[in-house]
């Protein structure tokens, strides 16, 4: 008996560790398929919802710029460019709080043009009219600024956007008007900078974004170029795409980029200036630039933009765009 009674256990321990790790198995699969839910190379985007209108009170922009979720996607903060502020929304567009005015002491803002948020959760804001990057915690409290007006190394001429590296040791700045990229550790020491005015690979001209993909490179784009450059961390060239015109692939009064968990490049591309062809798009590429897909057309209706300027992807796919005519967020599924 106590030899049955042995091998029973050993054959109920077998089955129950197999029945866990199958489990496991499944798990780890729903999880994966959870955190990577829609097709990278999707082509069909629908609108979904969208939230915003002109005007000075909570929920409203006097110019909607840039938007970020913070890593957890609970918060989306977006930039009110012209209202020198920033609003803080939950992923359904609930208003949550606000911080900032127009000035220049700490906190407040002239032009704040880009928002990063950061693996700690804390705020990074390009402010281009006052020629300084802010820092602030999650919940808008002032932390730390550096920069001034200027051409030397640490200092800025319309920076416009500040983009963080997931190990919180080094940020990069667009100095649009100095037309090159700067280097900084998190605490505002300068590390290095490179660009010059021009068109040859590693030049720029009025760069206005900078993102990173996940594997740390950073993708800067151009609105005098009319296209896309990538480069490793420390600067170095790796691709370029992108030229100027309607055509896929191509832009005019190109804006800014975001990236999705699969590296894919989605370009603003509003065509409403003074050299656009009135047809205000998003652009979405692989990750080595090749054209995907296209959506959005002229308007004020869903799915329509007038001006889309700055968008963010969450971890589902889904597209937010900002539009600084229309003052509102659209949100795209993929489908497919």
């Amino acid at each position: 008996m106590p030899e049955i009674t042995i091998k029973k256990d050993q054959h109920d321990c077998t089955n129950i560790c197999m029945l866990a790790a199958v489990c496991f198995l499944f798990s780890s699969v729903i999880l994966f398929s959870s955190a990577n839910a829609f097709d990278p190379n999707a082509t069909k985007y629908v609108f979904m919802k969208k939230w915003g209108s002109r005007g000075t009170g909570d929920g409203q922009f006097q110019r909607i710029h840039d938007i970020d979720f913070n890593p957890s996607e609970t918060r989306l903060y977006a930039v009110d460019r012209d209202g020198n502020r920033i609003q803080v929304f939950d992923r359904n567009g609930t208003f949550l709080f606000k911080w900032g005015s127009k000035g220049t002491v700490d906190g407040q803002f002239t032009v704040p043009y880009s928002v990063d948020v950061v693996a700690n959760g804390n705020v990074w804001i390009a402010d281009r009219g006052n020629h300084r990057i802010q820092e602030f915690d999650k919940d808008g409290k002032f932390l730390f600024r550096f920069g001034s007006f200027g051409a030397k190394p640490g200092q800025f001429n319309n920076p416009r956007q500040v983009a963080v590296d997931k190990d919180m040791k080094y940020l990069y700045v667009v100095d649009s008007k100095n037309n090159r990229i700067q280097k900084f550790f998190t605490n505002g020491t300068f590390v290095k900078s490179w660009g010059t005015l021009g068109a040859d690979d590693g030049q720029f001209s009025l760069p206005v974004t900078i993102i990173m993909d996940s594997k740390g490179n950073l993708i800067v784009n151009e609105r005098g170029n009319s296209r896309v450059q990538k480069f490793d961390s420390n600067g170095t060239f790796l691709l370029k795409f992108g030229s100027s015109g309607k055509g896929d692939g191509q832009f005019s009064e190109i804006e800014h980029m975001a990236t999705d968990n699969f590296d894919n490049i989605y370009v603003n591309d509003p065509q409403s200036g003074p050299d656009g062809s009135g047809i205000p798009r998003v652009q979405k590429f692989d990750t080595n630039g090749h054209f995907i897909t296209k959506f959005g057309s002229l308007g004020s209706g869903n799915g329509q933009f007038i001006d889309p300027e700055h968008l963010a992807v969450d971890f589902d796919g889904n597209v937010y765009v900002a539009d600084r005519k229309n003052n509102n967020i659209q949100v795209f599924k993929p489908v497919g």
